[in-house]
């Protein structure tokens, strides 16, 4: 079903009293519910189907609430979006979340509901992606790691959001730079990005060559894989990584190199994605496996 298919009727945000259904509550939902300060304002807020149990860190673009659908009893994360009474704003959200909602990866979050208030504010319902203490992102979990984060944990991370830009950008969405907060991570360490390519097409930038956009969304990554390896920022001047990491892999800085080049960079997320170390390694390892194998025939076919 298609977000506009299951839109909610306008206005169907209001104050009301709602009991607490007896246990029915999920498990983050309550104890966050515990412990929230506003919780007596917040149980009254209600948005469709969905109660609003506490408010939770801003995001970059709108406010995140935690909400319960007390009818499957799910869990999910609200944005409220304050566009004020101007029906520009407002039909401007609308046409931005219709041209989104076909985008479909395991790494872009995607959009379940949409709504608009009494008060002129624009509600959207993504699937909440945290753990019993809230919202996680790729900023969170790198403090909690310490402030770095393994090559592999790394890798792992730019395959991900590289095949979601990849993705989108065949598709004719971008996003533009990325930044670490708005990288959702669940619990199972899967990142996807939160509300792909709104702000851009909200904010309406001048027209732009979709090569130069690419470069620069691309370029965020990379940014974001060397802030997530190093704990530094990619700013220049930029020290090598492997003069941080004596170990490291040197194809990691030549990767760095490349794709923070400020006068080129990769053109493309796929080139970005082909030249990370590890999967430069399997590319380079192939041929190697593939002679050995051959020369095994050619031993047999000797010795008969």
């Amino acid at each position: 079903m298609s977000v506009f298919g299951a839109v909610f009727a306008r206005g169907s945000l209001e104050q009301r009293s709602s009991p607490d259904p007896g246990g029915a509550l999920g498990v983050v939902a309550r104890r966050l519910s515990k412990e929230s300060v506003m919780e007596s304002r917040v149980q009254r807020l209600r948005v469709g189907p969905y109660r609003l149990v506490q408010q939770l860190e801003p995001g970059r673009m709108a406010e995140r609430w935690l909400a319960l659908n007390e009818e499957s009893e799910s869990t999910h994360l609200a944005h409220r979006f304050r566009t004020g009474n101007g029906r520009f704003e407002q039909r401007k959200l609308i046409d931005g979340i219709e041209k989104l909602a076909p985008l479909s990866h395991p790494h872009i979050l995607p959009i379940e509901k949409f709504t608009l208030g009494h008060d002129g504010s624009a509600w959207i319902v993504t699937p909440y992606t945290g753990n019993l203490e809230g919202l996680v992102t790729l900023a969170n979990l790198r403090e909690e790691k310490g402030g770095q984060m393994s090559p592999s944990e790394t890798e792992r991370a730019l395959v991900q959001l590289l095949e979601a830009a990849e993705y989108a950008h065949a598709s004719g969405f971008h996003h533009g730079p990325l930044i670490a907060e708005e990288i959702m991570v669940d619990r199972r360490g899967s990142l996807s990005v939160e509300l792909y390519g709104l702000g851009r097409l909200l904010a309406s930038p001048a027209p732009t060559p979709a090569v130069e956009v690419t470069r620069d969304e691309v370029r965020s990554i990379v940014e974001i894989g060397y802030w997530l390896l190093t704990g530094l920022s990619a700013d220049e001047p930029r020290i090598r990584a492997d003069r941080l990491m004596p170990r490291l892999d040197h194809r990691w800085d030549e990767w760095f190199n490349e794709g923070l080049d400020p006068m080129a960079g990769f053109m493309t997320a796929g080139d970005a994605l082909a030249a990370l170390p590890g999967m430069r390694r399997e590319v380079e390892l192939r041929p190697g496996t593939v002679r050995t194998v051959l020369g095994r025939f050619r031993r047999v076919l000797g010795a008969s």
